[in-house]
């Protein structure tokens, strides 16, 4: 398997507080079957400045100790970009990192809640100038839970998403384990990864989310969203991906959803 979204490198966000944490999750990782790892540390205006050049130079420090450790792990750079009008212009001018730096695909987190009337022409504009946006955890944003729909139009853009392991273990709730069965079962979903953070809270561990994902799409699916299609991510390959299932089609499931979480579904 191969882990696109996880905080594994120390002390550059809310992920690994020190070396010591981090060998201890790439040894969790390996354990689990996890052969590589994409090192994707939050960037955020004023919040993590953790550009280019700072990610590239501790993913080279972890790699040296992994071998020194005698761990089994592949590092690939990366970052986590948090939604910015100057998204595009920096990774062109390669201030911030896309998955291992090949300008392809871009990590990116949406806002917790309110979306701006912007967003779909931002998304498009990356996807003109070459570079597909790979949602993370989408299943655990409110506006998306609300607008399913907006996610579907999105994926017929071309961009893909990537869903937490945690999300289909019920570790963020029922509600959210609920929105990820249904994002699965309308062909919302392309990447499944660990987005840890250290190895109490969110450990970087595939396996067992892996049987729940087999047990919703079958095995073959399982192991394109953890296999294959990081694989294709990490090597810079462009492909397609099928088309989200029509909603209408169970519109009467979303409605129940949203009843059950509060919410009012609104088009």
């Amino acid at each position: 398997m191969l882990d696109l979204h996880s905080h594994i490198l120390p002390g550059l966000d809310d992920g690994a507080a020190d070396w010591r944490e981090s060998l201890a999750m790439a040894r969790s990782a390996a354990d689990d079957g996890i052969r590589g790892m994409v090192c994707t540390p939050h960037w955020m205006i004023g919040v993590y400045d953790n550009t280019r050049p700072i990610v590239f130079e501790q993913v080279a420090a972890l790699r040296r100790k992994l071998q020194n450790h005698g761990i089994p792990l592949t590092l690939y750079p990366g970052s986590e970009l948090r939604l910015d009008a100057s998204l595009l212009q920096r990774i062109r001018r390669r201030e911030i990192l896309t998955v291992n730096d090949g300008g392809r695909y871009a990590l990116i987190e949406l806002p917790e809640a309110i979306m701006s009337e912007r967003l779909e022409m931002f998304l498009w504009d990356m996807i003109v100038h070459g570079i597909t946006p790979v949602i993370a955890h989408p299943e655990r944003n409110a506006f998306v839970q609300q607008h399913p729909e907006k996610l579907a139009n999105w994926i017929r853009m071309g961009i893909m998403t990537q869903i937490t392991a945690a999300s289909l273990l019920g570790l963020f709730g029922s509600r959210t384990l609920e929105f990820t069965r249904m994002m699965l079962e309308h062909r919302l979903v392309h990447i499944m990864a660990t987005d840890s953070h250290g190895l109490h809270t969110r450990p970087p561990i595939l396996s067992r989310a892996a049987e729940r994902l087999e047990e919703i799409v079958g095995k073959d699916e399982a192991q394109r969203m953890t296999m294959v299609t990081p694989h294709r991510i990490v090597s810079g390959q462009p492909f397609s991906v099928a088309s989200p299932r029509p909603l209408q089609r169970r519109a009467s499931l979303w409605k129940k959803f949203l009843v059950n979480i509060g919410m009012e579904h609104k088009t």
